[in-house]
């Protein structure tokens, strides 16, 4: 079924993905490195997304992705499940009501809508490491999630771990078994995960620029 918030739907589907990575850490990372007590200031501010325009707002302990955008849609791609009543559009099964603007043949729904990427916290801690950031955000007991951040003439890289090149660069320096499934864990010396960065390890960047 076609839906006028489906870009939204589609956004947070992305999120729910991405917070299910194919390649985790069994602790923080770096090892054997300290906690930051807070975001340092350099980091704070706003910035633009060059990838959707998007909003990424840096406090002391948080980072925030607003999305506030335009959702359009042709009135032919509505399905028989959907009908346009005035200014709603409402789902006939679920009764979700929709409030539109037409114009000529274009439905248009204004959609804003906020992501928490980062709260720092016990679960989610952050560490500095060769000029670095590292953004570690705990999915289990023994299963961490790690971004790596770099800085630089007001431009904000934030690094993921791709799961085809990062995996093998992963699977070589710690000599770990290419058979093995997804999701993908490990542990890593301080020196392996240095040796990983140097190796262009989280090749996967989106850049955003300070506003």
């Amino acid at each position: 079924m076609k839906k006028l918030n489906v870009l939204l739907a589609y956004i947070f589907l992305a999120g729910m993905i991405a917070c299910e990575s194919p390649v985790t850490f069994t602790e923080p990372q770096p090892p054997d490195t300290g906690n930051l007590a807070k975001i340092p200031d350099r980091l704070a501010g706003k910035y633009y997304s060059l990838a959707d325009n998007s909003l990424l707002t840096i406090s002391d302990n948080l980072l925030v992705r607003t999305y506030d955008f335009d959702n359009k849609m042709h009135i032919n791609d509505l399905d028989s499940n959907m009908r346009l009543s005035g200014d709603t559009l409402v789902d006939l099964k679920s009764h979700e009501r929709t409030i539109v603007i037409r114009v000529g043949d274009t439905l248009v729904n204004h959609i804003h809508a906020t992501d928490t990427v980062f709260q720092l916290n016990k679960d989610n801690v952050l560490r500095k490491f060769k000029g670095y950031y590292f953004l570690n955000k705990r999915m289990n007991d023994e299963s961490w999630e790690v971004k790596k951040i770099s800085i630089s003439r007001g431009q904000i890289t934030i690094g993921s771990i791709s799961s085809k090149f990062d995996l093998e660069k992963l699977q070589e320096i710690t000599e770990t078994s290419k058979d093995t499934v997804p999701p993908h864990k490990f542990t890593v010396t301080k020196k392996q995960f240095r040796k990983f960065i140097r190796r262009d390890g989280f090749s996967e960047n989106e850049i955003f620029i300070r506003q």
